[in-house]
């Protein structure tokens, strides 16, 4: 039983140490490529920004309920 859980423990370990060599390696590979290329006089973390458009047409219009006392 003790055999098991320790062969399970080492393969999880195991496991996670491929993965983080996987993602050394794609962090790697995705900086070799360099910056993507940005519109000139542009810096790239300055966007155009668009008027916001409703995100729906068929919505009404807010309407402002009151409360109403009941007659007793």
């Amino acid at each position: 039983m003790l055999a098991g859980l320790i062969r399970t423990i080492g393969t999880v370990v195991l496991i996670w140490f491929v993965f983080r060599w996987l993602d050394r390696m794609a962090r790697r590979w995705s900086n070799r490529q360099g910056p993507t290329p940005t519109p000139t006089g542009q810096s790239p973390r300055s966007t155009p920004k668009e008027t916001p458009s409703p995100k729906d047409q068929k919505l009404g219009d807010y309407v402002d309920f009151e409360e109403l006392k009941d007659k007793e």
